[in-house]
């Protein structure tokens, strides 16, 4: 049990953060610039890129919609069994969303809210 009370027998850790954005090859020249390097480009709710630092932090850039906003989206975590992970977070009252499989990456995630309703993915590792 760790200071705030919860559990942690799932043990996340990162995968990635997502950002909402108005031109991809725009935001994909600026992080260019700061030594990100493109994984590749995806239809994945529209037109997609994922990028990586030289440190291995992992950034999803998807365009914004007509009714979007340019945005911080959400961040990720890994937990090495999504359905355990899923029970544990709901036996202590947390809903959540999932879990749906993703076709365009092949990876089964699901997500949270936190209390001033920012997104969390958890990404079940492969």
């Amino acid at each position: 049990m760790n200071d705030w009370g919860i559990l942690f027998d799932m043990k996340p850790g990162f995968d990635h953060i997502h950002f909402t954005v108005r031109d991809l090859d725009e935001a994909g020249g600026f992080y260019g610039k700061l030594g990100f390097v493109l994984l590749g480009r995806m239809e994945h709710g529209g037109e997609s890129a994922q990028i990586t630092s030289p440190g291995g932090l992992t950034v999803d850039l998807h365009v914004a919609k007509a009714t979007e906003n340019p945005e911080y989206n959400h961040f990720a975590v890994t937990v090495e069994d999504l359905d355990a992970a899923i029970s544990e977070l709901e036996e202590q009252g947390i809903r959540v969303d999932g879990p749906v499989e993703v076709r365009a990456t092949g990876r089964r995630l699901a997500t949270v809210r936190d209390p001033s309703g920012f997104l969390v993915q958890l990404v079940e590792k492969k």
